[in-house]
Parts: C-alpha cells; sequence; structure tokens
C-alpha cells in the first residue's frame, strides 16, 4: 500500500531520503539508523513506543469471474482456496466470524507471500483472504470484488513503531503524519465501496 502512494511523500518531502526495509526481523530502534517501523502485531514490543494505524480486518476477494459463482457462502466449495502460509489468521476464524460451517474448498495454491495471493485472486484462480491496506487499491478498481459482507478481525493492527528513548525528529513526524493521512484516505474509499456493495 504505501509504496505505491510514496509519490505522494517525495512530491510533499522533496528533501527527505527514505530508506524502505521490508523485513520480517524487529529492527532494534534504539540502536540502529531506523527512525520508524511498521510493524503488523498487537501493539507490544519492548522499547518501542506503539501507535496504532489501522486494525486488520481480513474478508474473501476473487476476481469477478470467480464471484459470479458464488450466491452463498456455501459456494464456496465449488472454488479453489489461494493461502497465505504466513497469514497470522486462517479461513476457520473467518467461518467463525461469519457465524457458518466451515466448507471445503477444491485444492488451490499455497504462497509465503500476500502479494503473490493477491496476484492469483486477481487472475481468477480462486479466493483469498484479503485485508484492507493490501487489496484496497484492486477491489476500488474493480480488479477484486468481496462477495460476502463478513470480516473477521484478526486481533492485529499495523503500528507506527518509534524508539522511546529518542525523541522524535521533525521527518519523523512528518512522515507519521503523511501516512495517516494516506491510512484515512484508504479507510474512506473502502468505507464509498461497502456502501456501494
Amino acid at each position: 500500500m504505501a509504496a505505491a502512494r510514496l509519490s505522494r511523500h517525495f512530491a510533499r518531502y522533496p528533501n527527505v531520503l527514505l530508506r524502505i526495509d521490508a523485513s520480517v526481523r524487529i529492527a532494534d530502534l534504539d540502536h540502529s539508523d531506523i527512525d520508524i517501523a511498521i510493524r503488523l502485531g498487537d501493539g507490544k514490543w519492548p522499547g518501542g513506543r506503539a501507535e496504532l494505524l489501522l486494525a486488520q480486518e481480513v474478508f474473501p476477494v476473487c476476481a469477478p469471474v470467480i464471484a459470479e459463482k458464488l450466491r452463498s457462502i456455501d459456494d464456496l466449495a465449488l472454488t479453489c482456496a489461494i493461502t497465505d502460509e504466513r497469514a497470522m489468521i486462517n479461513w476457520e476464524s473467518w467461518f467463525e466470524a461469519a457465524g457458518v460451517k466451515p466448507v471445503t474448498f477444491l485444492k488451490g495454491a499455497r504462497f509465503t507471500d500476500p502479494m503473490l495471493c493477491l496476484e492469483s485472486a486477481i487472475a481468477g484462480h480462486g479466493v483469498m483472504l484479503g485485508w484492507q491496506l493490501l487489496t484496497a487499491d484492486a477491489l476500488a478498481d474493480g480488479r477484486l470484488v468481496a462477495p460476502f459482507g463478513v470480516r473477521a478481525q484478526s486481533g492485529l493492527g499495523y503500528w507506527l513503531v518509534t524508539s522511546t528513548t529518542n525523541n522524535e525528529s521533525r521527518k519523523v513526524r512528518d512522515f507519521k503524519a503523511w501516512i495517516r493521512e494516506e491510512i484515512e484516505a484508504t479507510v474512506a474509499r473502502f468505507g464509498a465501496l461497502d456502501s456501494a456493495a
């Protein structure tokens, strides 16, 4: 999500160099040159000051051609599941949130990268559990649809994390303000998509 919107940050702050380290490791904000981290989790990291950006919700998404076949949640049994093996929430959790008995999908694809799951869903290979920041653009432009109105809270969120011992610089405060604006715009657009459905 952030990478596609960085041009707006560059336009607003042309003299700020952003170095983005996309990693699953937990950066040591007190003993590195990293000013700010965006983490997915519960907000509890020692040595970090965490501010919630967005609570993560998950929901099924698929290409429109697949959605045409889905008249009810039970019809998921007629589709392939696209699974992110590293996801922190699974289909069973979504079925529980929907208040329905889990269905058995046809065999599908398993990936270790959510972007590959997204590409596979857009290509019409099946249905995946998506979330707001991953799917917002594809939902907005019609490459994906969310065929059911049920969302499951993952219990996780996206957090801005800064050092508890270092003072925040102007560039960190500016970045935080910018990314909050981007998240708010995405959430507003997501709400508009929900009301149009």
